[in-house]
């Protein structure tokens, strides 16, 4: 009869266990991001002592009055992980809770666990069941090492969960929507423009421009510049602010800018010299022409030189 009555009692209790993890379960249905807030009272419901399912807990401060600006900082990231666990299906989405605890619902707990900040997050493993724990003691998630960030929680939350998951992204449709739009736009300007847009397109004195600065561009490092994140200038030891950095591989973003622009002007000398002055019917503006632009081209590229001595002391050549 002793048996008979322990069998008749446990069946009991075996359904009010599932009940109770079935309540929890509705409640984190019913929540958009899976989150099941509590009170004092619910907060020590849901941590039964005989309970089969794991919760991971944040207890923040988000109410205005308590200035809690990380609170307001994580927990976005804390829903980003929640929300994403709602789409595990729901046999191992049952055994996993999320729940939140807030000061103003929830001092007494926090009284009881000595907490003077927030937000913090525990891990309450369960107690029974298949996936009990030997050590049934919270884990902490340690903030102050891990930062407030979402890859970091989520590797957590996900050592924790009975099966792995991954940060759920919604498609974004706006883009899809715009970028049409736009382009439909765009496509529309240039064909009612077409009599101008052509020409332009056409244009060889466009292209060629084009393509002089951007080989200006490239050989003067720009791209080195925002590889290596280069500075503008730097301050020398004397106080001084140098605007060419030493050595050959060191490079100042004002430095490559002068060389740049000396660059384009010995550039527009060569082209002076090979295509406008030949063009000149009087042979004295010809040579005239010569002179001055022959001058220009001597002056800038031994300044050129002059400045590769100053970045490269050992450089021995010399024009001017």
């Amino acid at each position: 009869m002793r048996l008979a009555s322990l069998l008749s009692i446990a069946s009991l209790l075996v359904p009010a266990l599932a009940a109770d993890a079935a309540h929890w379960a509705s409640i984190a249905a019913s929540s958009p991001d899976g989150v099941i807030p509590l009170t004092s009272a619910t907060y020590d419901e849901i941590l039964s002592s005989d309970r089969d399912y794991g919760v991971t807990i944040i207890l923040t401060a988000l109410p205005a009055q308590y200035k809690c600006q990380p609170c307001h900082d994580f927990d976005p990231v804390f829903r980003a992980v929640t929300k994403s666990w709602t789409r595990v299906p729901r046999d191992d989405r049952d055994t996993h809770f999320f729940a939140q605890l807030d000061f103003q619902d929830g001092q007494a707990i926090y009284q009881r666990l000595s907490l003077a900040s927030a937000p913090t997050i525990y891990y309450h493993p369960p107690l029974s069941g298949e996936r009990k724990a030997e050590n049934g003691s919270p884990v902490n998630y340690d903030l102050n090492r891990a930062g407030l960030g979402l890859p970091a929680l989520h590797t957590w939350v996900k050592s924790t969960t009975p099966v792995a998951f991954d940060i759920y992204k919604p498609m974004n449709p706006v883009p899809f929507i715009v970028a049409p739009i736009v382009l439909a736009g765009v496509l529309y300007v240039l064909w009612s423009a077409r009599a101008i847009v052509v020409p332009i397109v056409q244009s060889r004195l466009v292209w060629g421009v084009a393509s002089i600065i951007m080989c200006l561009t490239f050989t003067s490092g720009f791209m080195w510049n925002k590889i290596k994140n280069a500075p503008y200038v730097q301050a020398g030891q004397d106080g001084r602010i140098n605007w060419i950095a030493g050595g050959y591989s060191n490079q100042l973003g004002l430095e490559s800018q002068v060389v740049g622009v000396l660059y384009g002007v010995l550039a527009l000398c060569v082209l002076v010299l090979s295509v406008l002055i030949p063009s000149q019917g009087s042979p004295i503006k010809q040579r005239v022409g010569t002179y001055l632009w022959l001058g220009m081209l001597i002056v800038l590229f031994s300044l050129l030189i002059r400045m590769f001595r100053v970045k490269n002391g050992g450089y021995p050549f010399t024009i001017l």
